[in-house]
């Protein structure tokens, strides 16, 4: 991957129950106490006021059931951890929510209603977690500033993507090469900092070759060349995924080895956070470019750079709660600094970015944890020192129960259509 064009154009991309009542009497002095608390905590937004009174509500009076029968935002609003929404957010994304079916019947294939492993679809339906889901479509809408009309077309973007790309199967069904594998990890600190503890890293140091790496993997590579690629790094790691089978449904799929593998970590680190937590519902990433030459850019990453940011930034909105680039030479510190001073990336999008010219990050992850090459602790005397692979938990992710479904799915169609071939 590019390490000056995804370090800069990255650059461009990227609760409660409000209506809370309490137990009715039918005397005036309760009534009164129930409509300040009630306006009380919509004034507020107050987690632990709406957790005490939702407590209360067991025996809601007729008077609230109307209210919240009139105001079905506030339902949907109370499922929302992540953030606080105002009424007015909380009125769109209950009109999204009630859009899906709509959405969906505008896809390419209305039957595909999986997002990051979950079903995004109407209650009641199997596997449908609502609250999970509503944090989900929030994304989607917070990202184009709760402009309904352009969360819907990104929502229908991103479920044909989905449905076309097949990203699940990159991410659990398919094998990649070493030389990929050694591109990137996950790692999952239990102590870091809030939206911190999931951690996609990116080591471009570790592309000897630029060149050769993406004329087997990129865009370039011809389909025989990737097939045999597949099946060459199925057999060498077979141990570190479902069956060998899964590459060869995956040449069929879009996109070039370099591609699929990007997506398939991501989509593994997806399966880390938990939507409905602030301190945990979003992940970060780091860009290490140790040993990196940044003047000699290989066309194939410019290409495969500016795809990835494309398809991220469409199709993974609001989940980047930092993005930190280390070990970046000073020489290239001019080009960040220049582009925050003609303005051209907002002031909020750049709070997502840190540059640093070392590689120390004890201040900003748990020391303890790290390996000693990011600032961490020591290796005790004789111990081998840690490096950030010992630390990769990628091959331990599990997927959701809905994605398990998704990929079963796609397996079964992939043996009918065999089937319809050989007859």
């Amino acid at each position: 991957m590019s390490e000056v064009d995804e370090g800069i154009q990255n650059l461009s991309i990227e609760k409660a129950d409000a209506g809370a009542t309490a137990t009715a009497t039918a005397t005036a002095t309760t009534a009164e106490k129930h409509n300040q608390a009630l306006n009380s905590t919509l004034k507020t937004g107050l987690d632990k006021s709406v957790e005490s009174q939702t407590a209360n509500s067991a025996g809601s009076s007729p008077t609230s059931a109307t209210s919240s029968s009139n105001n079905p935002h506030y339902d949907v609003k109370s499922t929302i951890k992540s953030t606080k929404l105002n009424d007015e957010q909380a009125q769109k994304l209950t009109k999204l929510i009630s859009s899906v079916p709509d959405i969906l019947k505008q896809t390419k294939n209305p039957a595909y209603d999986e997002i990051f492993g979950y079903r995004i679809n109407s209650d009641g339906l199997e596997y449908v977690d609502i609250p999970k889901r509503n944090e989900i479509l929030l994304k989607f809408l917070a990202a184009d500033n709760y402009d309904l009309d352009l969360a819907t077309k990104r929502l229908i973007a991103t479920f044909n993507w989905r449905n076309e790309f097949q990203p699940l199967h990159a991410a659990f069904d398919e094998k990649f090469h070493q030389e990929l594998n050694e591109l990137g990890v996950i790692t999952q600190f239990a102590s870091g900092n809030d939206n911190l503890h999931v951690i996609t890293w990116n080591l471009y140091g570790n592309l000897k070759s630029p060149k050769k790496i993406f004329q087997k993997f990129g865009e370039g590579a011809d389909d025989g060349q990737r097939e045999g690629l597949a099946k060459s790094s199925s057999n060498s790691n077979s141990s570190s995924s479902s069956s060998s089978s899964g590459n060869n449904r995956g040449k069929n799929l879009p996109g070039s080895q370099f591609l699929r593998w990007r997506i398939g970590l991501m989509e593994k680190a997806l399966q880390l956070v938990d939507f409905t937590d602030s301190k945990n519902h979003k992940i970060a990433q780091i860009h290490d470019y140790n040993n990196v030459s940044m003047f000699r850019i290989d066309p194939g990453m410019k290409a495969a750079t500016k795809e990835i940011i494309e398809i991220f930034g469409q199709n993974y909105p609001e989940l980047l709660s930092t993005k930190y680039f280390i070990n970046v030479p000073l020489i290239m510190g001019w080009v960040f600094t220049f582009f925050k001073t003609i303005g051209v990336i907002s002031a909020e999008t750049l709070k997502k970015f840190q540059v640093l010219n070392h590689g120390d990050l004890k201040e900003t992850l748990p020391k303890q944890e790290l390996p000693e090459s990011y600032g961490g602790v020591k290796s005790a005397k004789g111990d081998p020192k840690r490096s950030l692979f010992d630390l990769d938990v990628s091959e331990s992710i599990k997927l959701t129960k809905y994605g398990q479904v998704v990929l079963q799915r796609l397996g079964d169609e992939e043996i009918a259509h065999n089937n319809d071939e050989v007859e």
